[in-house]
């Protein structure tokens, strides 16, 4: 067990004939008392210092703990995004083909049908020239005769 500084100081030493000058020894003890006390307080003061940085660094040790959990899940939000974001991608496109798709078919079959009804007024247009070229060519004759 340590000696506090008032134990150092109320020390009594016994007395013998030719001993120790005692208000020398007393001054010393109280030097030794007084550098003691100061000792402790600054050893309670680094005791306390230590505890609050303790505290500081299991703080922070968990601020970091957090970031890196923070970290973590933004990073796994991401790639989920991204894979997403990649998938929806991929469907736009896909659906844009399928309809361009649709759309020149559509196109084709129209086209298709309008050279049908092209054709269909042309040899109706062939059919109706001859007939006026015979109507024609019928009063001519009968103008003729």
């Amino acid at each position: 067990m340590y000696r506090t500084p008032l134990d150092i100081q109320n020390k009594e030493f016994s007395r013998r004939f030719r001993g120790y000058d005692i208000d020398e020894v007393k001054e010393y003890l109280s030097q030794l008392a007084d550098e003691w006390a100061i000792l402790i307080e600054e050893n309670k003061t680094l005791e306390e210092r230590l505890k609050d940085l303790e505290g500081q660094l299991e703080y922070y040790r968990n601020i970091e703990t957090l970031l890196k959990e923070t970290l973590l899940s933004t990073q796994q939000a991401m790639n989920e995004l991204r894979k997403t974001t990649e998938e929806e991608r991929r469907s736009i496109i896909n659906s844009a083909q399928n309809s361009a798709r649709e759309i020149i078919r559509k196109a084709e079959e129209e086209k298709a049908q309008i050279e049908m009804e092209i054709e269909k007024l042309k040899a109706v247009y062939k059919e109706f020239k001859a007939k006026f070229v015979n109507m024609l060519e019928s009063y001519r004759k009968l103008l003729e005769e």
